[in-house]
């Protein structure tokens, strides 16, 4: 396809002129992350190949906020693309940040700022991690006897066992986050894993204040994503959680934050007309796309990049030829919860 010309042509296009590429990526492997969840970390490789492409290819690589204007009046330059990063993980400041500077490249990071301020391992991807590092353990886990007896030396059992227990810490809403932490502390002990070197070299942290701050100050762009990284069905709840997160990033930053990404793609139709009192200006998904003109700007698709992704299947997103490939996203965004569950925090 490529030898043909298909890409080229493709990324010449009047379709592909009209929008808007949207690339979405969460963790920059540290070490090996990749390995564990190769759907949420990319290698600093992979990372910045992708960026030599777009750079030798001609892409105009913009800013997301400029982007969405030029998308909305039509005056798009040819071949639009924005970065974003959800989450904002430490390992952006660490190794993404370098990076883009190094490419002469801007971004936009969607931060979730409770676990911004308290420079502590997100409980979830941490057990989820600790479950895959733990290839050993066989026998009842009387942490949490719910999971009954596990046996993590096969990998695929790992892996279900791994995805399970982040979900379990992720989704129950009503502990509070020291008592989290103290089922953490516990899990790790009956794994045998070294909580203290997670935590030494922050591993499924997230960027702190100050970093947040320094990248800020040298024009990486930081917005929405929820205090909590959580989207209640509540109105009131997610009023709470975009002020509070709005207030936070505004504090650090100085600047406005009205650009919102769904924490693990959940939406619901309710919900964007919440959104648009609490001036919201746009919202990102993660379901795949590239946005046009007459997209519901709080409904605009991303393509999220991961270890997955093949070259070929990268650049037929980026030019426009993804009409070849089909549709697909690295996440499935879980089911919608009870609209009377209590929520205490992550």
């Amino acid at each position: 396809m490529k030898t043909a010309g298909v890409f080229g042509r493709s990324g010449r296009s009047r379709w592909r002129k009209d929008r808007l590429l949207i690339l979405g990526y969460h963790g920059i492997a540290q070490y090996d992350e990749q390995q564990w969840d190769p759907a949420l970390f990319i290698s600093a490789e992979l990372f910045e190949s992708r960026l030599r492409f777009l750079k030798a290819k001609g892409f105009n690589i913009l800013p997301l906020d400029a982007a969405l204007r030029h998308l909305r009046a039509g005056t798009l330059p040819e071949r639009s693309v924005s970065l974003t990063f959800d989450d904002g993980y430490v390992d952006f400041y660490r190794i993404a940040y370098p990076i883009l500077k190094i490419h002469k490249v801007s971004a936009t990071v969607y931060l979730t700022t409770y676990y911004s301020e308290k420079n502590l391992p997100i409980p979830g991807i941490t057990a989820a991690y600790m479950v895959w590092m733990s290839p050993h353990f066989v026998g009842p886990l009387k942490t949490l006897p719910a999971f009954g007896s596990i046996d993590l030396r096969h990998a695929t059992a790992r892996r279900q066992v791994s995805r399970l227990m982040g979900q379990s810490f992720t989704d129950e809403r009503t502990m509070a986050p020291p008592r989290k932490h103290e089922l953490l502390e516990a899990l790790a002990d009956e794994l045998g894993f070294d909580l203290s070197e997670v935590r030494a070299r922050r591993l499924m942290h997230l960027m702190s204040v100050d970093e947040v701050g320094d990248i800020a100050r040298d024009g990486i762009d930081i917005q929405l994503h929820s205090h909590r990284h959580w989207v209640p069905e509540d109105e009131h709840l997610v009023r709470r959680e975009i002020l509070e997160n709005r207030e936070r990033i505004e504090a650090i930053t100085q600047r406005p934050a009205v650009h919102f990404c769904y924490p693990s793609g959940v939406h619901y139709p309710e919900l964007l007309d919440w959104l648009r009192r609490l001036n919201v200006e746009s919202a990102t998904t993660c379901e795949s796309g590239l946005a046009a003109p007459t997209d519901d700007p709080l409904m605009l698709p991303r393509f999220l990049d991961h270890s997955r992704v093949s070259q070929t299947e990268f650049e037929a997103w980026a030019t426009g030829a993804l009409r070849a490939f089909p549709h697909r996203s690295a996440y499935t965004p879980p089911p919608r919860g009870s609209k009377s569950q209590p929520a205490a925090t992550p």
